[in-house]
């Protein structure tokens, strides 16, 4: 049984390491016939606006940060997780997995 678990928590570790990140590039708009470069960054996800140099969590469970060649969001939950017999959830408050039991998702696996 020891040894079930051990295996179990190291899959959650290694699986959880393997998160994923986007990037995207600032586009010119162009105005009065010139390409003018923004000067920050549009939160994809609700539209909020941010500052070159700052960083925020997007509630999606993202982690992004604004610079000058563009906007960068990480997931702050890490990567696919499977554990025999668990359905892996999000938590939208956490932004990390919880488990809960196939047979009767009110009971948690751990």
């Amino acid at each position: 049984m020891k040894i079930l678990l051990s295996l179990t928590a190291l899959s959650l570790t290694l699986a959880l390491c393997q998160g994923f990140c986007t990037f995207s590039e600032h586009k010119a708009e162009i105005k009065d016939g010139q390409p003018v470069l923004p000067t920050e960054c549009t939160d994809l996800n609700d539209g909020s606006k941010h500052a070159f140099g700052t960083q925020w969590n997007t509630a999606d469970c993202m982690e992004c940060t604004c610079s000058e060649s563009g906007m960068q969001c990480c997931s702050r939950y890490g990567g696919t997780v499977d554990v025999p017999g668990c359905k892996a959830v999000v938590n939208p408050n956490t932004c990390k997995y919880e488990f809960y039991k196939l047979d009767d998702p009110s009971k948690p696996c751990f």
